[in-house]
């Protein structure tokens, strides 16, 4: 803004009003008096010269806080004491205010009660946990039964072969050798047990392929998951839950800004996850190959009993056909009977594998209901858990002995509470404003906003403070204010900010490069005349001489002026608000500190 001249008439009333009237004899009413001249007029001055251009376009605002938060307590009750005033600084974690500790009871009960339900739940699953190990097993064993019920249907089959065998070479021999229908007979059963062991050879060798792809994979499996331990499963889920409780504490109290447990949560959950899914996939690939080892035992003894069966059936071709002059009465008779003996055996044995299996199968799917048992048990461990997690986080994170606190470090603006109030969560008691790093908000033209960018060094002079602070642009609002047509913009800026408060008056420039020069003068130095124009004093020989300039960039505190000045010129920069074109002056030191631009001449 422009100073206004005042016209030194003012100062001519008043020297004119403190000199004593003197009437001389034999002069008309009409005659002039005859004054004393007026004495020069005191000024100070400073040398023009060009200075390196430092000011350019300004853009007007204010300081900003960098975080605002507003604190409400956990809970409902009475105020009982305030420990801060606006305008203190505090720290993060500082108490500020402080509830009557009486309500604190139906939180204190709450932990109470989750702790009891935490104690039953961790007996429930226990005793569940060693109901489910002492059946750890059954599935082995049901297996085994299943393999072995297999194995004597193989052996009583057979048993049968063999029994009709010994039965047809019995008959050859008492009629002294045997049919073509016998022999017939015999080369088709040795054909069919062929047949059978090119089967189990089959079957041994897909066994045996699938068994190096399942070993393959637990190979795999172990390497990537082999250090994975279920005590780490569930380590790792239970400090899930412990930052998933902190995260749902921190949304559920009156807290402002972001949350700062939802990165940990993130981590956690991803942690859990991890060495969950590498563990369920480590058991998975164990178990797959334990059944595939199975699968080739069961294999391998189906092909030994089809050889053993194929060799039996051989070597009853073989002997089909008698000498018809020896007696093997007797011999093929004990064949017989030891043939109905062991298929005898074979039958009992195998009605005994059916026993055992129909067992393992009760005790198998009894363990299911003991899976679903603990499986019951640990999800309602894990909801205690998380119930006790949450209340005690309540009781002292929210509340903590009745004391709310700050979660960011600052000035505080408002206290909108006083001691002996009733308050509770939805009420708005204490504004914490946060100033590091300390932030301006500037308003910038529409048709400036492209020379900016985020990181453009600015020059930030606040008024206030008679204090030039350098920063950056740290963010650039993308909302047009219509109104204006200017966008919001803030400038981090670097240093001082202890001094600074929120709602100082802040001129924000860019910084050039320093390679213009300019002539720059205080901004109280140019005077507005009524026509509008600019005028400045300069001082020669002792005389003030009036000069129209033209202004060009300015600040509060510095003009720019392009034309109307010449180096070397001696600037009036005090008391030229009293002169008039051709006062004659003297140059008096200026007592104020040294001028921005320029220095002050102290006599002449």
């Amino acid at each position: 803004m422009f100073k206004t001249k005042h016209h030194k008439a003012a100062a001519i009333a008043a020297v004119l009003a403190a000199a004593p009237i003197i009437f001389l004899p034999g002069c008309g009413s009409s005659q002039k008096p005859n004054l004393p001249p007026l004495p020069p007029a005191p000024v100070s001055v400073m040398t023009v010269k060009p200075s390196p251009m430092t000011i350019g376009d300004t853009y007007l605002g204010q300081v900003t806080p960098y975080i605002q938060t507003v604190l409400s307590p956990a809970a409902s009750g009475l105020l009982s004491a305030v420990n801060v005033r606006p305008g203190d600084v505090v720290k993060a974690g500082q108490v500020v205010a402080t509830l009557d500790k009486s309500t604190l009871v139906p939180q204190q009960n709450a932990v109470t009660q989750a702790q009891v339900a935490l104690s039953n739940a961790k007996q429930q699953y226990a005793d569940a946990l060693a109901m489910y190990n002492d059946r750890t097993s059954a599935q082995q064993q049901l297996q085994a039964a299943q393999n072995a019920v297999e194995q004597q249907k193989l052996a009583v089959q057979a048993a049968e072969q063999n029994l009709q065998k010994a039965q047809l070479q019995a008959q050859a021999a008492l009629k002294g050798g045997g049919t073509p229908q016998d022999l017939s007979a015999l080369q088709a059963v040795v054909a069919a047990d062929q047949q059978a062991v090119d089967s189990a050879k089959k079957q041994l060798d897909l066994a045996n392929s699938n068994l190096q792809i399942l070993q393959q994979n637990l190979d795999t499996a172990k390497r990537l998951y082999g250090d994975i331990t279920q005590e780490q499963v569930q380590q790792a889920y239970e400090n899930y839950e412990k930052a998933l409780a902190s995260y749902n504490s921190w949304q559920h109290g009156a807290f402002g800004g972001n949350n700062p447990y939802a990165n940990q949560v993130q981590a956690y959950q991803s942690i859990y996850n991890a060495l969950n899914t590498g563990y369920t996939q480590l058991q998975q690939a164990q178990q797959q190959y334990n059944q595939g080892l199975a699968a080739v035992s069961q294999a391998q003894t189906a092909l030994s009993s089809a050889q053993s069966n194929l060799a039996n059936a051989q070597k009853s071709l073989a002997d089909a056909t008698p000498d018809a002059s020896t007696n093997l009465a007797q011999q093929t008779q004990l064949t017989v009977q030891q043939a109905e003996t062991s298929l005898a055996q074979a039958q009992a044995q195998y009605q005994a594998a059916q026993s055992s299996l129909k067992l393992a199968q009760a005790i198998y799917d009894d363990r299911t209901q003991a899976k679903q048992a603990l499986d019951n048990a640990l999800a309602q461990l894990k909801t205690s858990t998380a119930n006790l997690q949450t209340a005690q986080a309540t009781l002292e994170m929210q509340v903590k002995d009745g004391q709310v606190t700050t979660p960011i470090s600052g000035y505080v603006q408002a206290v909108n509470a006083q001691v002996g109030q009733n308050v509770g969560p939805q009420t708005q008691m204490i504004t914490i404003a946060s100033m590091d790093p300390a932030m301006a908000t500037v308003q910038v033209p529409e048709f400036d906003i492209g020379k900016l960018k985020v990181g453009t060094k600015m020059s930030v002079y606040v008024p206030t403070l008679n204090q030039t602070v350098e920063g950056k642009v740290f963010a650039i609002h993308p909302q047009l204010d219509s109104a204006t047509n200017q966008y919001p913009v803030d400038i981090e800026l670097d240093g001082g900010g202890a001094k600074l408060l929120p709602g100082m008056q802040v001129e924000a420039r860019q910084e050039t490069t320093g390679s213009q020069t300019a002539i720059l003068v205080p901004a109280d130095s140019v005077l507005s005349l009524q026509s509008g124009a600019q005028e400045v004093f300069v001082v020669q020989n002792g005389v003030a001489h009036s000069r129209i300039v033209q202004v060009g960039a300015m600040t509060s505190s510095q003009y720019e002026i392009t034309s109307g000045l010449q180096t070397g010129d001696q600037l009036v920069v005090k008391g030229q608000n009293l002169l008039s074109d051709g006062d004659k002056v003297t140059i008096v030191p200026d007592t104020d500190s040294t001028k921005q631009t320029g220095s002050a001449k102290t006599g002449e």
